[in-house]
């Protein structure tokens, strides 16, 4: 098996045409003796690899075979570990189509297997919890995320369920069930239920630094990974003003684990179609690993984990070269131009490269940023990392966005405290993951591979210091 085992692990190398199902889909982290267990859904089976510091990773391995058309599991889906009792529990999500409107059978319901060192599986044929449709329409029945839940003293579950009245598509709820054995689960709430969105997937629930934190995934308008948080798991919700996510509109199904110190965010970074910028992306993707940050008004943020920063330990050459506008470098790199754009060349692209630096702008400056991926005399190529401090935002651009299709904009918003931001990017094949402070946003790039990597501004004065660039391993 192939695929990529550093950094932005997956199962299988990206080609055109491959199949639905090839790459990484729903992963569900799980922490034991100094290892990281990622579970994740791979040809309509559960597959496992394992990392101990979300750099390298090992070889996966099958964890649950799918079932028969028959059974229950004809495809088996996204669900938890939890370990109780000296056995380690795995709740998922059994699909079977051919039981969608057959009397007493049912297309979702959640099963069990149970294993005794996280290696050898088996299922559990006695558990069937098959819908709850006295209280909920059956139409979604998935996704169980089992936790111990301390603030109530029980074993937890989150199941994506849907109510029974509401508008179409915007009746997706948060439905918990409770048990002091992880045998017997009896209704306890509907947690949260906001009429806004079809399905709360593959949700997960944490108390971190005195509040409650609720993630879930949703579809209904692009790939998003949200959260809510609380100050007690009952709710109410809260909604934060400014941004309820954590990276991009292609970051998909995260789930969070702890190691006991931090926690981690773990989601899949879709591909696109054909492996073309301009075909849709579909599902299934790349591993992506956040650390989660919590700020003063307790709304999280992310950050690159330090071991995956630490595994660029090889120094590039930075040398500034004027393209256009003024540029100099003496202890920082200092371009302007007052009325269009005007950028400088720092060094090449090839292979897994970090760049890192602190920028800083005077009043005024329109945008500034990173220049990606550039080639050819008049600049013929190129990406942007976009940093624009009157619009709130972070984004990336491409230059071929002018003829055919007219491919939206990825984008984060962000506040600034001050006139200065610390930028990290990592370049790697065509995955492109910057964090701007404290957010995050990550894309692609399929048509552009290795180039030069420089500064820009626009319509302002901009100065950089700390500016380093990082090669990774090969």
């Amino acid at each position: 098996m192939k695929g990529n085992r550093y950094i932005f692990y997956t199962p299988e190398e990206q080609y055109p045409g491959m199949p639905h199902g090839e790459m990484c889909g729903d992963l569900m982290p799980f922490y034991r003796d100094g290892k990281f267990i990622l579970l994740f859904l791979y040809k309509y089976c559960i597959y496992a690899v394992e990392t101990e510091d979300f750099v390298h990773y090992g070889e996966c391995r099958l964890v649950l075979q799918n079932g028969s058309p028959e059974e229950q599991d004809w495809h088996a889906a996204t669900g938890s570990v939890f370990y109780y009792n000296d056995k380690f529990y795995f709740y998922y999500t059994g699909f079977c189509e051919g039981n969608r409107g057959v009397p007493g059978k049912h297309e979702q319901a959640i099963l069990r297997a149970v294993s005794t060192d996280l290696k050898t599986w088996k299922k559990d044929q006695d558990f069937h919890f098959a819908p709850d449709e006295a209280r909920f329409s059956g139409e979604h029945w998935r996704d169980p995320q089992v936790f111990w839940n301390e603030e109530k003293k029980k074993i937890c579950m989150l199941v994506t369920a849907a109510e029974k009245e509401g508008n179409y598509m915007r009746n997706g709820c948060t439905a918990v069930y409770m048990s002091d054995d992880a045998e017997n689960w009896e209704f306890y709430d509907t947690v949260y239920s906001p009429g806004i969105f079809p399905t709360h997937e593959c949700q997960d629930a944490f108390l971190m630094g005195g509040k409650w934190y609720l993630v879930f995934s949703t579809y209904s308008r692009q790939w998003e990974t949200r959260y809510r948080m609380a100050d007690q798991f009952d709710g109410p919700w809260e909604t934060p003003l400014l941004d309820d996510g954590f990276d991009g509109r292609e970051f998909y199904a995260a789930k969070t684990v702890s190691d006991g110190t931090k926690r981690f965010l773990v989601g899949w970074q879709s591909i696109r179609k054909d492996c073309l910028d301009s075909s849709p992306f579909v599902w299934g993707g790349n591993v992506i690993v956040h650390e989660l940050a919590q700020r003063s008004d307790k709304t999280l943020g992310v950050k690159m984990p330090v071991t995956i920063r630490n595994s660029f330990k090889k120094y590039l050459p930075v040398v500034l070269e004027n393209q256009l506008g003024e540029w100099q470098a003496d202890k920082a790199i200092r371009g302007k131009c007052m009325n269009g754009f005007g950028w400088a060349r720092l060094g090449e692209l090839s292979g897994n490269v970090l760049f890192e630096g602190t920028l800083a702008w005077e009043e005024g400056t329109h945008a500034a940023g990173l220049m990606i991926h550039t080639a050819g005399p008049n600049l013929e190529k190129w990406c942007q990392l976009r940093i624009e401090p009157y619009h709130g935002r972070i984004a990336v651009e491409r230059y071929d966005q002018i003829n055919g299709d007219q491919m939206y904009l990825d984008e984060r918003r962000i506040r600034f405290d001050k006139n200065e931001a610390k930028v990290q990017l990592i370049v790697s094949g065509n995955i492109l993951l910057a964090y701007v402070n404290d957010t995050a946003l990550t894309t692609r790039c399929y048509s552009l591979q290795d180039g030069g990597i420089g500064l820009f501004v626009e319509c302002g004065e901009v100065y950089w210091r700390d500016v380093e660039l990082k090669g990774g391993e090969e």
